[in-house]
């Protein structure tokens, strides 16, 4: 027999659309990050490169079963090469069945370089982040890990 801890634990992840048997292969989310005031909405355009010198590259995946999601809307920008944030630098693309994503772009040249990202996939929550290098490289791999949609 359950206890009511065990019951509780169970109802929070039927809630959030993990089941018990899934809840063991789960990824852990990518953190959020602040959206910060470089922010357009609306600007960006649906391209894969923007720019030369640093390959993007990952796959987006669900928290729940860490199971590929495609067709995720991946908007990016940035600063660029001069250190400040250009439309050129503002795009999506699309997750591909397999959950990959690729595009070319700048090196942001700012003191901390970041790339900011917002993801949005069906049954999942908004994904709001930034990709923060550790060191200056021509090709990251950056998975994007999505909370799965609350739904009451």
């Amino acid at each position: 027999m359950l206890t009511s801890q065990q019951l509780f634990i169970l109802l929070v992840l039927a809630v959030i659309g993990i089941s018990p048997a899934a809840s063991s292969e789960q990824c852990t989310p990518t953190p959020e990050r602040p959206i910060g005031n470089s922010y357009i909405p609306n600007v960006a355009k649906h391209k894969i490169d923007v720019g030369r010198g640093l390959i993007m590259q990952g796959r987006v995946l669900s928290a729940t079963d860490c199971q590929p999601i495609a067709d995720a809307i991946i908007e990016h920008w940035q600063a660029g090469n001069q250190g400040t944030y250009e439309n050129h630098l503002r795009a999506f693309t699309f997750s591909l069945p397999d959950g990959s994503y690729r595009f070319e772009t700048e090196w942001p040249a700012m003191t901390i370089p970041h790339i900011h990202f917002i993801v949005t996939a069906e049954n999942h929550s908004k994904l709001v982040t930034q990709w923060i290098p550790g060191s200056k490289t021509g090709e990251a791999t950056f998975d994007l890990v999505l909370k799965p949609a609350l739904s009451f």
